[in-house]
């Protein structure tokens, strides 16, 4: 059998558009799997193992840990939340912080620090088309402010839409539709700008079935969060973007044991909820 031990992390905080690639690899055992994050809207921490890729069945998180939260000689330990799968803690992080997470689990020792920075407030956001070739391209475009124009700063954003059409009759309403990493390199002083791809205008055109989840359709609620992440973290999720498509697992910042994840402290905005129509979508020029 050819079979990948494959770390499919984040699948809970991230998708992404990727298709369908057929690779060669060997059978490892499974390894422990830690994904947490402290933000201003709490603190959550998964303890999973990894898994083939071939295998579609989401994780679910593994009871027994000891998940510690720290900062500033404050300690939180996060209590486990048998319905989510978590480890979970109201702790809301604060920027300009740094925080340290201790993972004890099944006689193995885990541990990772993240710093905070200040938040990056959503300056508009809005679907344009981008005139390519003889198509057209639906974007969002979407401008936040760069919290320290004077510093590199790094972004992570996740767009997720929740169905309206009868396509999706029997698939789970509220779905991530993109995400990314990028950096305020090339943006203009004081503001950051990023263009997420959506959907050609043929292809929605079209309709085919294997392009669905590609496709906006009338009606669909778009929300989008914007997280400004410390740059272990943006090297760790732009490593698992580019090992979805070469079969590699992500560089992750957790020390000991042998252990695949990441553990982030970020400050998280909102964009406003669109629902999404092809009326009034203007043309870039």
């Amino acid at each position: 059998m050819r079979k990948l031990l494959y770390i499919i992390i984040g699948i809970t905080a991230l998708a992404a558009c990727e298709k369908e690639i057929d690779f060669d690899y060997h059978e490892v055992e499974p390894i422990v799997t830690i994904e947490g994050r402290v933000t201003n809207e709490g603190t959550e921490v998964l303890v999973t193992r990894s898994r083939s890729v071939y295998d579609a069945v989401k994780p679910f998180g593994l009871e027994g840990a000891e998940v510690v939260v720290s900062a500033d000689g404050q300690q939180e330990h996060l209590a486990y939340d048998a319905a989510t799968g978590y480890y979970r803690s109201p702790l809301k992080g604060q920027p300009g912080t740094t925080y340290r997470l201790t993972v004890d689990f099944e006689g193995g020792h885990y541990e990772a620090t993240s710093y905070m920075y200040p938040p990056a407030p959503f300056i508009s956001n809005e679907f344009i088309w981008q005139p390519v070739n003889n198509n057209r391209m639906l974007a969002y475009e979407v401008w936040a402010t760069d919290p320290e124009p004077d510093v590199r700063n790094y972004y992570w954003f996740r767009m997720n839409r929740t169905y309206h059409h009868p396509h999706f009759a029997n698939k789970t309403t509220h779905d991530a539709y993109r995400w990314n990493v990028f950096d305020d390199r090339g943006n203009p002083p004081g503001r950051v700008r990023r263009d997420i791809m959506c959907m050609y205008d043929k292809t929605a055109e079209d309709d085919k079935e294997d392009d669905w989840d590609d496709i906006l359709y009338e009606g669909d609620t778009i929300t989008l969060r914007l997280m400004v992440i410390d740059e272990p973290t943006y090297e760790y999720l732009r490593s698992l973007s580019t090992g979805l498509r070469n079969g590699a697992n992500p560089v992750g910042n957790i020390k000991g044991n042998p252990c695949l994840g990441y553990f982030t402290a970020a400050s998280v905005t909102h964009a406003d909820t669109l629902v999404f129509s092809y009326d009034g979508i203007r043309t870039a020029r």
